[in-house]
């Protein structure tokens, strides 16, 4: 049993949007990746390996895992009815082509919905199918570099840098599942399909957010690299063990004390216990450096598992940084199962990533190997009578009748609790909200969710302002809110009602607090049957690490992102914008739209449990693929591709300011010789050919180098686009909102009215759903701004048993 089994998928994408298509084909839908005669160019990518059908890329066989193979050549006619033909039959189809490539094939979106009206289509691309720059050439680099990623990656002493893994592909094609999803959803509901329109440089910029807009203009401070520790959390960073490096978060109180009190233990430093280093950790900002001294004199007595295990005990946020060989054995994910088969030949299998979130009823499985051009059309494209309707155009409002079920937004109809806290949980709801659901966050008073402990920067005299935080505004506008107070059985009661009347609970809670709570999933599938419920923690609901504490950084170095990222000869480079949050709600998201459309099929709703580990693993699949094939660790590259060069970032005029630039083959090293004037040293006939290029990578940066240092940034990348090259100014927050006009023509940052301060600009939710765009009603919203709505009209309690709720403190009343 499948969640997407009813599902069909015709998948053109090349690289940067197969994982798209994975996502999709590993939950049950029949995806029929459709490559040109010779195959897709990514199939002969670095690193290659033998296989049954010759040597393959490793990338191409990870994402492309669990597909069917077909050979069309698009530019011929009977091909191109042939895809006609498959359109019929299909509910989805998935194009990376520059935008207008399909209009010129008489494929475009209005030619193929006249063939299928409930056909989603959805475009991949670097910048949009709209606005000016929509014809520029993008990748993974440069949508890294003008999406705000790349500005506080690393090292202050090095360029900025990429996250590795094409991270940028990775999380842009996760976006378009979702986004896919959402669409085929309202499909569902309405009869009509859309045409989707993903950019790469918008989901980055959407998933920096933490760094963003938003705290932008609150301090007027653009995030820099600042190495491996964090600027809000004090003591935090990469620290040396005798064999190896652990990650140590710390932003809590308790935490600190728990710290403490172990160094002195171990080193006896009695200077560590005083009083002017506890509290937040604004306290201790101050004394980051010596504080870093005292928490190295302790590791440097440890064992990286020593230092792990111990901390972990105490609640302190301790994690190893993991290295590609030491991932493939780790215990954690042994116990639970993670690695799965990847078919090199018959008679050779790796390990390689699983499954990023689990699906209790519908189980993640995959066939194991990458499409032949040899494989048969599946049969789920001949079953259907090729032009009858995908969807039941009679629309059909969620069960619950929730407010705006026949009002704007894809997901009108739905609703949604949540429990979340933070980002990973939050941004799904966000995301769910501005698509048109109902989502009712449950919070209390004891328990402030984190972004609402915000301190004006400018105004630290005002103390805490839990509606104003702009990180609130990023992850729950949109949301209505009330206030229980779970520890009351008359507040858990009331809070089950809710779940009764509703479709989906989001939740990110640590392992095991909603069950102590009477809210655990049993016991409320029992009530509603048709429930599905999603619950996202650090390290899975089991395993023999299940309840150790975690955060944003903790995983990435726990997943060895952070140890593959970076130049060759640092060891540890960290996001600073928490990636694997915005990772994991993304993959959540796609989960718990699969589950539902699976539930409103068959009735029945499932628990799915998500581990932010295992999600974060799965999104540098590649590179873990690599490493089981090869048995040699992969190398850092920092902003290198391999079989490419020049390929790189590089310095412009002014105050860290960059430019990344890359050359794909010999037609754009001419272009760029061009671009720079042909200056003599580039005439060498050895720089001619690919093959010369990258066995003098280093000789070439050089000299780019110094032909960009003399130049603006921004003209650097106009020439270089104008001359048809990819390339990107390494771009932070004020570029973005002040001086892009491709994320201004497509109206990507949101004003949005806010109860306390007129109007908020925030990020925006870049789905890219061309008929049913979302929108953010509010934000700004204190504690229980909704108990009225939601426990008056949606549960129909009367007066009286509202305030009696209110008397007992069941119900919080409103700040």
């Amino acid at each position: 049993m499948s969640a997407l089994g009813h599902l069909r998928v015709l998948d053109l994408t090349s690289s940067e949007g197969a994982y798209c298509g994975k996502l999709l084909a590993d939950l049950g839908a029949t995806v029929v990746k459709i490559e040109p005669p010779g195959g897709d160019p990514a199939r002969r990518a670095i690193p290659r390996v033998g296989t049954a059908e010759g040597d393959c890329s490793l990338r191409f066989l990870y994402t492309n895992a669990n597909k069917h193979g077909l050979v069309l050549d698009l530019e011929q006619a009977a091909a191109q009815q042939q895809f006609r033909d498959l359109v019929r039959c299909a509910d989805l189809v998935l194009e990376s082509f520059a935008p207008g490539r399909l209009d010129s094939l008489g494929l475009d979106y209005a030619a193929l919905a006249a063939l299928q009206p409930g056909l989603v289509l959805t475009s991949i691309t670097g910048f949009g199918r709209t606005g000016p720059r929509r014809a520029w050439r993008s990748n993974d680099l440069v949508a890294s570099a003008l999406g705000g990623a790349m500005i506080s990656i690393g090292d202050p002493a090095d360029p900025p840098v990429r996250m590795a893994g094409h991270q940028a592909d990775v999380i842009t094609s996760t976006l378009a599942a979702a986004s896919s999803l959402v669409a085929l959803r309202h499909r569902d509901r309405t009869g009509r399909g859309q045409h989707v329109d993903v950019s790469s440089l918008e989901t980055i910029a959407a998933i920096t957010h933490i760094a963003g807009v938003g705290k932008w203009l609150e301090d007027g401070i653009i995030p820099k690299r600042v190495g491996t520790g964090l600027v809000a959390s004090v003591p935090s960073g990469a620290y040396a063990c005798k064999d190896g490096l652990v990650y140590l978060m710390v932003n809590r109180p308790a935490h600190w004390q728990a710290l403490a009190e172990w160094i002195h233990e171990v080193t006896g430093n009695e200077e560590v216990l005083l009083p002017d280093f506890r509290g937040p950790s604004s306290n201790r900002l101050p004394f980051r450096e010596l504080l870093d001294v005292f928490i190295g004199d302790l590791t440097a007595t440890l064992t990286v598992d020593e230092a792990y295990h111990e901390g972990q005990r105490r609640h302190i946020a301790f994690t190893p940084v993991q290295t590609a060989e030491r991932l493939a054995r780790d215990p954690h994910l042994a116990a639970r199962g993670f690695f799965t088969d990847l078919e090199l030949a018959p008679d050779r299998h790796i390990a390689v990533p699983g499954a990023p979130y689990r699906p209790t009823r519908t189980p993640w499985q995959s066939n194991g190997r990458a499409p032949r051009a040899s494989d048969a059309l599946p049969a789920a494209f001949s079953a259907r009578d090729p032009g009858a309707a995908v969807a039941d155009p009679t629309p059909r409002p969620g069960p619950f009748a929730c407010a705006g079920a026949e009002g704007e937004g894809a997901l009108a109809g739905l609703r949604v609790v949540e429990f979340g806290a933070g980002l990973a949980a939050p941004w799904i709801g966000r995301i769910l909200a501005w698509a048109g659901a109902e989502v009712i966050k449950v919070e209390s008073h004891a328990h402030p969710d984190v972004p609402r402990l915000f301190v004006p920067p400018r105004a630290p005299e005002q103390g805490t302002q839990p509606q104003c935080s702009p990180w609130f505004t990023d992850w729950s506008a949109g949301k209505r809110f009330v206030a229980l107070d779970l520890r009351k059985e008359e507040g858990a009661e009331l809070c089950r009602q809710l779940i009764d009347r509703s479709d989906a609970v989001i939740a990110n809670y640590s392992t095991g607090v909603l069950d102590k709570l009477g809210l655990g999933y049993e016991r409320l599938a029992a009530r509603n049957p048709r429930l599905v419920m999603l619950e996202s923690t650090g390290y899975g609901e089991s395993g023999p690490f299940s309840r150790y504490v975690t955060w944003g950084p903790n995983i990435e170095a726990l997943s060895g992102l952070c140890s593959l990222s970076g130049f060759p000869e640092r060891d540890c480079t960290i996001s600073h914008f928490a990636y694997p949050d915005p990772l994991s709600a993304l993959h959540g998201l796609v989960v718990l739209l699969a589950a539902l459309a699976h539930r409103d099929r068959d009735g029945r709703g499932q628990a799915i449990r998500l581990s932010q580990l295992e999600t974060t693993v799965a999104s540098i699949g590649e590179l873990m693929t690599e490493y089981a094939a090869t048995g040699v660790e992969p190398p850092r590259l920092g902003n290198g591709e391999r079989g490419r060069a020049p390929w790189g970032c590089y310095p412009c005029a002014g105050d860290d300011r960059w430019c990344v630039i890359c050359v794909e083959d010999d037609r754009d090293w001419q272009a760029l010789r061009r671009v720079m004037g042909d200056p003599e040293w580039a005439r060498d006939e050895r720089l001619a050919t690919t093959d010369g290029r990258v066995a003098r990578a280093d000789a070439i940066d050089e000299r780019l180098a110094e032909w960009t240092r003399t130049r603006v940034d921004h003209e650097v990348m106009r020439t270089c686009q104008e001359a048809g090259l990819a390339a990107g100014v390494v771009q932070d927050t004020e570029d973005m909102f002040r001086r892009d006009p491709q994320l201004a023509a497509r109206a990507f940052f949101e004003e949005i009215p806010h109860f306390k301060r007129g109007r908020v600009s925030a990020s925006g939710i870049p789905l890219g759903l061309t008929a049913t765009p979302g929108r953010t009603p509010h934000a700004g919203s204190a504690v229980g701004q909704d108990n009225a709505y939601v426990f008056r009209e949606v549960l129909g309690l009367d007066e009286s048993e509202y305030a009696r709720h209110l008397e007992i403190g069941a119900i919080e009343a409103m700040d």
